[in-house]
């Protein structure tokens, strides 16, 4: 599922943010160890709210980014996270790009988590004061995911900032090999969230409705 759909259409394409960088944006709303609510994340996706012609439109686009916001965490639910099939890493095509599907992509899924910074840091102090042994190696694996995120969300900042410090060959050199752990860092930071979410009391597991019965 994605929101293609939507973005077919010319009248709602020119309302929203990039497709690309929408479906990051949900993705990283739904990954938050505290899910928030829609009227925090759907301003994430829409640019001109101005611009609406009428309730039809704004009803029409509100549904689709709720149903694939639902799609994200039902994903999550059942271990089935993956990055996107537009996100294919291309070293020619995506060297020296920072709008790639891949890079907008991931600046989506980064300012959901610069947004919902608070309820990470939240979760992260009650998990300290309840189990701080295992703070190490989960801010470990925190930043390692997150450092690969901001890598290919600018590849062309990455590899001024790797010439500063004297590393722009090696990174050139590595990028591809680099780029080929990004479904292991998803992983990880949907995992990080999990476990962060265990000690947030009365969390709801999801906003998915469970069928009626």
């Amino acid at each position: 599922m994605n929101l293609l759909q939507i973005y077919q259409k010319p009248s709602n394409a020119v309302l929203l943010h990039s497709r690309y960088y929408v479906e990051g944006a949900l993705f990283g709303a739904g990954v938050s160890p505290e899910i928030p609510m829609p009227d925090v994340w759907l301003p994430w996706a829409i640019k001109h709210t101005g611009k609406i012609k009428n309730n039809r439109q704004a009803d029409e686009i509100t549904d689709a980014l709720f149903d694939y916001f639902k799609h994200c965490l039902q994903l999550m639910k059942d271990n089935k996270q993956a990055l996107p099939d537009y996100c294919e890493f291309e070293q020619d095509a995506d060297n020296g790009n920072s709008d790639s599907p891949l890079s907008q992509w991931l600046q989506g899924v980064l300012m959901a988590h610069s947004s919902m910074e608070s309820v990470w840091l939240n979760a992260w102090k009650l998990m300290q004061n309840k189990a701080p042994d295992k703070a190490p190696a989960l801010a470990k694996k925190l930043k390692h995911s997150l450092s690969m995120f901001t890598t290919f969300a600018d590849i062309p900042l990455a590899k001024e900032q790797a010439l500063k410090r004297g590393q722009g060959d090696d990174f050139q050199k590595n990028l591809a090999n680099i780029a080929k752990s990004l479904p292991d860092a998803l992983n990880t930071y949907v995992e990080v969230s999990g476990k962060l979410a265990e000690y947030l009391p009365n969390q709801f597991e999801t906003f998915v409705q469970k069928p009626v019965t």
